[in-house]
């Protein structure tokens, strides 16, 4: 595996590229890159949510998906690899705003093997990124750093999914987001995903939502990385929990294809609930 000598890691946060790992610091253009200037999405503040009651909460359910990177539609938040001046990848955001203390990452923990958090032990940058950015002093007595950013190729959500009767619609709250790598024994095993930790997304709606996710369909059609998660829900997922009287994830009581089947079962029914609600 290549090095790189870090000479600041304040500075280089980001600009790793994950699949060499080599670092490139990338200057402030002098000149516009563009024949008009962007700023629809770096002003924005997040949309507010519908105010919900308590007592208007029909029913609810919680909700655990997994975005797979590697699916073509993921794609985008996963590239670039290296940040550029107008673009980053959601990882290199997820780190920058810990790093600058916008963000605040939680010890996720295993609860009947499902990877949860309840968000009560914060974890320093240093214990957030030590799967990802590994330091090794030299013998020449310097620092050098292996970032592993690539080996972030899934996020698991936690969210709920509720009826509001006051307003009579089926809405959503995402709680949480988690980066996730792929864990393996010592003979490269697959002993399954792991969190390196978990977000609170609405204290991450605020950075999420003035920075630009990729549009590739229409670059001129912007949108935020709050757009993609909390609005639009522009990914591709999987339910791979609900909320179960034994807790148990999807996999624990079914395999193979019956295992997806069932996570499309719970997907079909949660999107069919709001409908049902109109129908005498």
């Amino acid at each position: 595996m290549k090095r790189i000598i870090v000479l600041s890691l304040t500075l280089a946060l980001g600009m790793f590229l994950a699949d060499s790992a080599h670092a490139q610091l990338w200057d402030e253009p002098q000149v516009p890159d563009n024949f008009y200037e962007k700023s629809n999405t770096k002003d924005r503040t997040p949309r507010a949510y519908v105010p919900v009651r308590e007592a208007d909460v029909f029913i609810k359910w919680r909700v655990w998906r997994a975005i797979d990177l590697r699916m073509k539609m993921n794609q985008y938040l996963y590239f670039p690899t290296v940040k550029n001046n107008d673009r980053i990848s959601l990882i290199n955001l997820i780190l920058e705003g810990i790093q600058s203390g916008v963000l605040t990452p939680y010890e996720g923990m295993q609860k009947n093997m499902t990877w949860d958090c309840d968000f009560s032990k914060p974890l320093s940058y240093e214990e957030a990124t030590k799967e990802l950015i590994l330091q090794d002093t030299g013998a020449d007595g310097q620092i050098y750093t292996d970032a592993r950013l690539h080996l972030v190729q899934r996020y698991f959500v936690k969210e709920d999914w509720f009826i509001d009767k006051q307003r009579g619609v089926r809405d959503i709250r995402i709680i949480g987001i988690a980066p996730v790598i792929t864990a393996y024994d010592e003979s490269g095993e697959f002993l399954g995903y792991q969190t390196l930790f978990w977000l609170y997304y609405p204290e991450a709606r605020p950075l999420f939502a003035k920075t630009e996710a990729f549009n590739p369909h229409n670059s001129a059609m912007r949108q935020s990385y709050d757009d993609v998660f909390a609005w639009n829900r522009y990914f591709q997922s999987y339910i791979y929990k609900i909320d179960n009287l034994q807790n148990r994830d999807i996999k624990d009581y079914m395999e193979g294809i019956a295992e997806l089947r069932e996570s499309d079962r719970i997907e079909e029914m949660l999107f069919e609930i709001e409908h049902d609600l109109w129908v005498y």
